[in-house]
């Protein structure tokens, strides 16, 4: 009786890694990603103004701005200016398979602004970054 559930997640793992179509997928369960931005110290959106994607097919794009709005912590205000380290590949990009969620280079090199979820360090965690088209 124990096994239908077993065979039933490991087929959703094999759906999961089949369907697999891009840099932003991950397999770590949906709520360790909402647990990292419920722990955030600090949530800023940037008005972003530049990204630098990296040397390799994935890595990490620095991506440049200032602080639009502070959402949570008193570590940043609006206006300051900052650099953040964002997972990111390149299309056709192979990134190894794991927690990481890479975002796309052209999609960040395309978002106007972007929130992030940083840890106290300034460190994005659990590569909760989330590009977007306009401010919120």
């Amino acid at each position: 009786m124990a096994r239908a559930p077993m065979r039933r997640a490991g087929l959703l793992v094999a759906a999961l890694v089949a369907g697999w179509s891009g840099p932003a997928a991950a397999l770590m369960p949906p709520y360790v990603y909402e647990g990292a931005r419920r722990d955030a110290a600090s949530v800023i959106v940037i008005a972003v103004q530049k990204v630098k994607p990296p040397q390799e097919s994935f890595g990490a794009c620095m991506v440049t701005g200032t602080v639009a709005r502070v959402e949570r912590g008193t570590a940043y205000r609006p206006g300051q200016a900052v650099t953040i380290a964002v997972p990111c590949a390149r299309p056709g990009a192979a990134p190894p398979i794991g927690g990481t969620i890479w975002q796309p280079v052209d999609r960040l090199e395309k978002s106007r602004f972007g929130r992030a979820f940083l840890d106290a360090a300034g460190q994005v965690v659990l590569s909760q970054y989330e590009p977007l088209a306009a401010a919120p």
